[in-house]
């Protein structure tokens, strides 16, 4: 059973021994058990680390089959080579107190949560279509930022008379994280700025941009490598629902029902009292109670009341009434 720790617990200067009186470690200060430990432990980060876990174990146990070491992979290798290779990847993951072991499974979980979420998707067939339609294939450039026109236009010039694009960009480009690969990036409408979008969707494949397009981060030199035609409906609608998916994902409240769904069919059951309500969020939601229909009674009783001291004070009227005319003859 795999666990997935999204989080470290760094324990620095205590040598873990296994004991038959449940002593866990000793010093010169004394013994610690495996139930002051677990107390402990509990305490601090008890909820977080047992929701981490069930959640793992249930996604698994649901959807481990859906998902290969191969996907896993293939996702470590394009984060990598997204950050610019194997060292700037471990220095991504260590940041984040990870193991690359820990964010491998990480990934796998993120697989787990999609295959959750695409379960309770239900894509109709117009939903699909409409997609479809505002799809734009991803194109691959490269691009070379530098801080000031008068550089840009200088490697423009350099371009021109033949200088590799690649080279240029891992010399001098300052976006590190596509320097080293000589600039190159994939991308489709909405992941860039809006001049760069602009700019690079004019151009067509082998073209380059001949004047600096500034943006926010600088100024750029584009090149279009790769501009693929659209294909028919049939032959994106793979994608096309893979993009929408990834869509769902963004979104958190579809997510929360997702797995509130898995966590529910679950059955999870939790022994120790002090986190019963782990995992609780997943849980059916009591309602609210409706006390509308309480005041609209005591409302109804209150306009009846006042009726009656109406109709019993017109009583009380006309018995009066009767008891003058009485008097009077």
């Amino acid at each position: 059973m795999k666990k997935i720790v999204l989080g470290t617990v760094l324990l620095s200067g205590l040598f873990l021994t296994a004991c038959a009186d449940d002593t866990v470690a000793s010093s010169t200060a004394g013994k610690i058990s495996k139930d002051e430990l677990y107390e402990e432990m509990k305490e601090s980060v008890g909820p977080v680390f047992l929701e981490q876990l069930l959640m793992s174990d249930v996604l698994e146990d649901r959807y481990g089959d859906a998902v290969t070491e191969e996907q896993v992979d293939q996702l470590y290798q394009t984060e990598q080579d997204r950050m610019g290779g194997e060292d700037a990847m471990n220095y991504a993951v260590m940041s984040q107190n990870l193991t690359p072991e820990q964010y491998r499974e990480n990934i796998r979980l993120n697989l787990l949560i999609e295959e959750a979420v695409k379960e309770q998707a239900n894509f109709t067939e117009e939903d699909v279509q409409a997609a479809y339609e505002e799809y734009v294939p991803p194109v691959t450039a490269s691009h070379i930022l530098v801080q000031d026109e008068e550089t840009a236009n200088d490697l423009l010039n350099q371009l021109n008379d033949g200088a590799d694009f690649a080279e240029l960009a891992k010399e001098h480009s300052q976006d590190p994280g596509t320097a080293q690969q000589g600039g190159q990036i994939t991308f489709t409408t909405g992941e860039m700025v809006p001049e760069f979008e602009e700019a690079a969707f004019a151009l067509e494949e082998g073209e380059m941009t001949q004047e600096p397009v500034q943006t926010s981060y600088g100024f750029h030199i584009i090149q279009m490598n790769e501009k693929p035609e659209k294909g028919t409906f049939e032959e994106e609608r793979e994608t096309v629902e893979q993009l929408m998916l990834e869509e769902r994902m963004g979104d958190s409240a579809v997510v929360q029902e997702a797995l509130s769904k898995v966590v529910q069919d679950a059955n999870v059951v939790i022994n120790d009292d002090d986190l019963t309500s782990v995992l609780q969020a997943y849980m059916p939601q009591p309602e609210a109670e409706d006390t509308s229909g309480e005041t609209d009674s005591s409302e109804d009783s209150a306009a009846d009341s006042a009726s009656e001291s109406e109709d019993a004070s017109e009583s009380s009227e006309d018995s009066a009434s009767e008891n003058t005319d009485t008097s009077e003859e």
